[in-house]
């Protein structure tokens, strides 16, 4: 079955923390970002479960900007781990938006997304 998504997806890779319900930091490469989530590598070790609270930390630049997005947990299988993303500030949201936009070449495409999203 052809898998359906509403969000774009950007492939985006990076080195960015993952942060347990616990506090522990995890280093992790980021794979794809959406407006909804993120696709991540499963760090060596990792036992977090589905559904368990995280926060990804992506430094963006050497000047502190970064995108914190804070979620769940979905699945983690074979060397990935899915974020779904259910806050962003506002700072990290118009990161984000500008990073999807830049990726998408399609503002008009991208102001569809955020309008469905919102409808969520």
């Amino acid at each position: 079955m052809a898998e359906r998504r509403a969000l774009s997806r950007v492939r985006f890779n990076a080195q960015a923390r993952l942060i347990d319900a616990g506090g522990q930091e995890w280093p992790v490469e980021v794979c794809d970002l959406s407006l909804h989530g993120a696709l991540l590598t499963r760090p060596a070790g990792w036992r977090g479960r589905d559904d368990e609270r995280l926060e990804l930390q992506l430094q963006l630049d050497d000047a502190g900007q970064r995108i914190v997005m804070r979620g769940r947990q979905r699945h983690h299988r074979g060397a990935g781990l899915g974020l779904e993303c259910e806050l962003l500030d506002m700072a990290s949201a118009t990161h984000l938006r500008r990073l999807v936009e830049l990726n998408l070449g399609d503002e008009h495409l991208l102001q569809r997304q955020f309008v469905h999203l919102a409808g969520d």
